[in-house]
């Protein structure tokens, strides 16, 4: 179910396949918890299917924290009945992608050309094998640092 690396003291569970989201989580021996979702060949459209369904996957990885910390494994996890797993709600967006797919398939050669913007997002265009076909992405890299849920209302009120 997890492993934990015996240098950084961090436990990384197994992967949570979810709602066609590959969910990585890793406990931090600060108490700190990183969740990694990945979603690159069936992205999380900002609409409101698409935040129910990220949001969906979340309570998942919610759940199966708080039954590590209340049922514990092997020892692995010393969480105590003192941490409180909180709502995804309230987590903090660290960095997410936002991403458009041309809608033809490309035959010329690979590329990747890549611009800051500012000191909170940067802008990437590049190809990308999907499917067997070669697709142009445009992706928006951004680093929020807020709470998940003021992070998706801002971007469903924009879209």
């Amino acid at each position: 179910m997890q492993w934990r690396n015996e240098t950084s003291k961090d436990i990384f569970l197994n992967p949570l396949n979810t709602n066609e989201l590959k969910i990585t989580t890793t406990v931090h021996h600060t108490d700190t918890v990183s969740v990694a979702v990945a979603c690159s060949m069936n992205p999380v459209i900002v609409d409101c299917k698409g935040i129910i369904r990220l949001s969906n996957a979340l309570t998942r990885v919610e759940e199966r924290l708080l039954r590590l910390v209340e049922v514990g494994v092997g020892g692995a996890l010393s969480l105590s009945s003192k941490y409180i797993i909180p709502d995804h709600n309230t987590w903090t967006v660290t960095m997410w992608h936002f991403g458009a797919d041309s809608s033809s398939e490309y035959a010329g050669k690979k590329f990747e050309k890549t611009w800051e913007e500012g000191e909170n997002a940067m802008l990437r265009i590049y190809t990308k094998p999907m499917n067997g076909k070669t697709i142009i992405r445009k992706e928006r890299q951004e680093y929020p640092n807020v709470a998940f849920e003021q992070v998706m209302e801002e971007k469903f009120v924009k879209t």
